[in-house]
């Protein structure tokens, strides 16, 4: 709906607009009624009514058309992903306990999201979470400290001797899923409930594709630790012995990626060009150490046993390479000392 209005001065420096009669109608606003004017980035300005109810939104997923259990699964992480309130899996006739079991187990481990109902036809679950409770940052700060708790287990276990708490890797993996399919459902909600955006951490549609992007990369890292640890559990059982020249070059090299992806979550938490240049700088020490040690490692055929692990510490610190770009961008948005945004009319 676009339509010309001009502006109307009242007093000596208030210029007003008219609201169309059949948004304010659909809207259900009447006179006194308060609205949020919010300016977004591209200088647009927002109107939000503030007395607007949240419409309740509901997913029914059949799961005889689910395509087996493994889909039901991502079908249901996918529906409070994208932030519907209730959540109802039926069958033609039956789900069967094995099913309702999944179902039931998979909506536990969504945070904010309870079981309802559930008999042999159905499962329902339904959202009790307070989108306010969670700022996003707070949800990524979060992802950081388990993400590098996980290397902290991995960077313990490189000896082949103190590998007692990598099962803790996998837990804590599922507690960072956990943590990513929250913060996707809470961007979903900033972008359709703008009222609530600015409590909820997001400046701008542009901040959150950026905070999409970066909690799949924290992700996607937690799932290479996640690699790491499988590896050396592996290798313990196999009874491999780590040679203490390997072992101390590749914690050095753990020790490098885990600085560089804390300076790298850092920087985009706090957009700063000294973090962001650290961060840049770690990661190019990190890879170029990676290249060392392989090298050596190709100069001795004892060492193929830990280019798995060397192969991966490299991938984690290219990962944070796709963060340090999306903290640039943020950096880029307004002025600062390092450059003067402008913008012409």
């Amino acid at each position: 709906m676009d339509e010309l209005r001009r502006l109307q001065k009242v007093g000596e420096s208030t210029l007003t607009v008219s609201i169309p009669r059949e948004y304010a109608k659909r809207m259900n606003l009447s006179r006194k009624d308060a609205v949020i004017v919010r300016e977004e980035v591209d200088g647009t300005l927002r109107l939000i009514p503030a007395t607007a109810s949240k419409e309740e939104s509901r997913a029914v997923i059949r799961a005889e058309y689910a395509g087996g259990d493994e889909m039901l699964t991502e079908l249901v992480v996918g529906c409070y992903a994208l932030g519907y309130d209730t959540i109802e899996v039926v069958g033609r006739e039956s789900l069967g306990d094995k099913v309702a079991g999944r179902v039931v187990g998979t909506v536990r481990r969504l945070r904010g999201m309870e079981v309802v109902e559930s008999d042999d036809r159905r499962v329902v679950a339904q959202s009790f979470i307070d989108p306010t409770k969670f700022p996003v940052d707070s949800l990524i700060k979060r992802l950081q400290l388990l993400v590098s708790q996980s290397l902290g287990y991995v960077m313990d276990a490189l000896d082949l001797k103190h590998t007692g708490r990598l099962n803790e890797v996998a837990r804590v993996q599922e507690e960072v899923d956990e943590l990513y399919w929250l913060i996707l459902r809470q961007l979903l909600v900033a972008l359709n409930r703008r009222e609530l955006a600015s409590e909820i951490g997001i400046e701008s549609p542009l901040h959150a594709s950026g905070d999409r992007v970066s909690a799949k990369t924290l992700d996607e890292i937690g799932g290479i630790i996640r690699d790491l640890a499988e590896e050396l559990a592996r290798l313990r059982a196999q009874g491999t012995k780590m040679d203490p020249r390997m072992a101390t070059s590749i914690r050095r090299l753990a020790a490098k990626a885990r600085e560089a992806f804390n300076t790298t979550v850092e920087a985009l938490l706090t957009p700063d060009i000294r973090l962001v240049g650290r961060s840049v700088a770690s990661v190019e020490e990190t890879v170029q150490l990676e290249k060392e040690i392989a090298h050596q490692m190709l100069e001795s055929e004892e060492y193929g046993y830990a280019r798995v692990l060397v192969s991966h510490f490299g991938q984690l610190a290219r990962y944070c390479n796709i963060i340090i770009e999306i903290s640039s961008h943020r950096l880029l948005r307004k002025s600062s000392r390092v450059a003067t945004v402008q913008r012409s009319a």
